[in-house]
């Protein structure tokens, strides 16, 4: 799902679902966004519904080692929400080892917290896959806006 499939209440819709959180962050992450490196960060409620708040901190270095992702996202565990959406965007897609890399580094973090990865997915200029997080399981396997 593109963000123009998203359904009128999709605000309001839990995002541990994989069409839909790859719709959203097709609507988050701009085109702009992707072309600086782009991480996502969107709280969401105890409903898994998205806040109206995304944090968008661009020009993200994705070839930092593992404890340099583990600094960067320290702060997850220290926002009062019980759950996460994040993305990673790049003009080009991203390689698979890379991409893995940041999705086990979001995981310990979360998982240390006992907070929960709704989505995690991966956004080029042309498209958005989730590849972690429930939404990974949830809805359509693979889910790909584009």
């Amino acid at each position: 799902m593109n963000f123009d499939d998203l359904p009128e209440n999709w605000t309001s819709l839990p995002l541990d679902d994989g069409p839909l959180a790859s719709g959203v962050i097709d609507l988050v992450v701009g085109y702009a966004d992707r072309l600086h490196n782009s991480l996502l960060v969107l709280p969401c409620d105890h409903r898994d519904v998205g806040l109206p708040s995304p944090i968008l901190v661009g020009g993200t270095d994705w070839g930092m080692p593992s404890p340099d992702r583990r600094r960067a996202l320290e702060f997850l565990s220290e926002l009062p929400v019980p759950g996460y959406v994040v993305a990673l965007s790049a003009r080009r897609r991203l390689p698979a080892p890379v991409a893995r890399g940041w999705l086990r580094t979001v995981e310990d973090e979360l998982d240390s917290s006992g907070r929960a990865l709704l989505a995690f997915g991966v956004a080029d200029a042309d498209s958005v896959e989730i590849i972690g997080g429930r939404a990974a399981r949830n809805g359509s396997l693979g889910a790909v806006a584009g």
